[in-house]
């Protein structure tokens, strides 16, 4: 039996169009992996939504006491299928991002929105060859992908894309097998330029060339409200990375359902380790009390690494600790630590209020030695579904440091942030 894990409290914690939460693959026409966590709610890219296109109006603000930075976008993207011929078919995108911010000063200009120089892009975000035959898809080049550790992390003007080459299969009844290799990434969170593709070796921050990540995984949800996953990556000459979760979800009455989550982490150098010594050996724990006759969720997630060097930083996007907030994430930590959340979002179509959902939630991150790194972050987030074509996210998050320093030595400065979304689909 096929389980959908949903934690509506996250879907209330992000907005618009993303938004089950449970990592699972939802089948071979979608092979959607999404992480269970605030940030991965608030950053899953749903396929079906992106089937015809989108009209995207964002707004940001980042407040740190030092001058202000903000950006005014209007995006969107078009989106073509061919009919499918011999279980062929051509997907292609273009994405279009616009800085309305006409006399905004450049140098407050928020990064998030645009390309490297804070302007206006154009971009070919999808171009793929795709073929299924039976049970069997493959899918080659540019694509949005959703896996623990490459996703498309959709909370800003534009997603996260990548130019890889994927196969899909689910001949074993419950059991989905993927194989994959990921060259490129292009969006907001390739590190280099939101509005063109780069190496992986670049987004990663190495000054030498490799080839790219190759990825394996298999899903299994052949036992009733059981999910089972296991993922390897090998980003060569840099590290092995795997991710294993389970997930079980167990219906107490007709108000209440209780879902349950364990996941594991691990990174360790290999080939050149160009990118040094790597030892992350991350553990979670995730449970959620869903009341949804009465409108209420409760959300409660930890996660604990006891590595040598911290918590993996090898994710090409938002990452897959439960924990997980709209800016922290365990990975920060540059060293082993913790990280505990707890939050709770009302759905009020429980009082006939349809499509508005409201959310809060408190994370606490902190290293072993706390000198190191200790911080705390507030979420809030509201989002209404006025019908099928018109969302609106309103986002906000307060980050507080209690210690921590940046890459020149000085203290981490608290800041806050806003974020405004709404998205005309198509």
């Amino acid at each position: 039996m096929k389980t959908t894990y949903i934690l509506p409290f996250a879907i209330t914690l992000i907005g618009t169009t993303l938004y089950a939460d449970q990592n699972q693959t939802v089948g071979v026409n979608n092979h959607t992996f999404e992480p269970r966590s605030v940030r991965g709610i608030m950053g899953n890219n749903t396929p079906i939504e992106h089937a015809k296109g989108q009209l995207r109006l964002g707004y940001i603000t980042f407040d740190n006491n030092d001058p202000t930075s903000s950006a005014y976008g209007l995006g969107g993207h078009f989106h073509l299928d061919t009919k499918r011929w011999n279980g062929l078919e051509v997907g292609l995108s273009a994405y279009t991002v616009l800085n309305l911010g006409i006399n905004q000063n450049p140098a407050n200009v928020n990064p998030d929105f645009f390309d490297a120089q804070g302007k206006s892009f154009i971009m070919l975000s999808e171009a793929y060859l795709d073929g299924k035959w039976g049970n069997t898809e493959i899918k080659l080049g540019r694509q949005i992908l959703d896996t623990p550790h490459a996703d498309s992390d959709d909370i800003r003007m534009i997603p996260n894309y990548f130019e890889a080459y994927t196969l899909t299969n689910t001949d074993i009844d419950d059991l989905t097998l993927q194989a994959g290799f990921i060259r490129t990434m292009g969006g907001w969170e390739n590190g280099v330029d939101a509005s063109r593709f780069v190496r992986i070796y670049e987004t990663l921050g190495s000054d030498e060339a490799t080839d790219g990540v190759y990825y394996g995984s298999a899903v299994y949800e052949g036992i009733e409200d059981l999910t089972l996953s296991l993922w390897y990556y090998n980003f060569k000459d840099i590290a092995d990375v795997v991710y294993a979760e389970a997930g079980y979800s167990y219906i107490v009455s007709d108000n209440l359902q209780i879902i349950l989550g364990l996941q594991y982490d691990s990174a360790k150098q290999s080939g050149a380790a160009l990118l040094g010594t790597q030892d992350a050996n991350t553990f979670g724990l995730s449970a959620e009390l869903a009341l949804e006759q009465t409108g209420v969720h409760i959300l409660c997630a930890y996660n604990k690494d006891n590595g040598a060097t911290g918590a993996s930083p090898f994710s090409l996007g938002g990452g897959p600790f439960f924990t997980s907030m709209e800016n922290q994430t365990l990975d920060m930590l540059g060293a082993p630590g913790e990280a505990w959340m707890l939050g709770g979002s009302y759905h009020f179509s429980a009082i006939g209020i349809d499509g508005l959902n409201a959310g809060i939630a408190y994370g606490h991150f902190e290293a072993d030695k706390a000198f190191l790194y200790e911080s705390h972050e507030t979420d809030a987030v509201i989002e209404y579904t006025y019908n099928d074509r018109i969302t609106l996210t309103a986002a906000f998050a307060d980050v507080v440091f209690e210690s921590g320093k940046d890459d020149k030595g000085n203290k981490l400065q608290d800041f806050k942030q806003f974020r405004l979304m709404v998205n005309y689909n198509l």
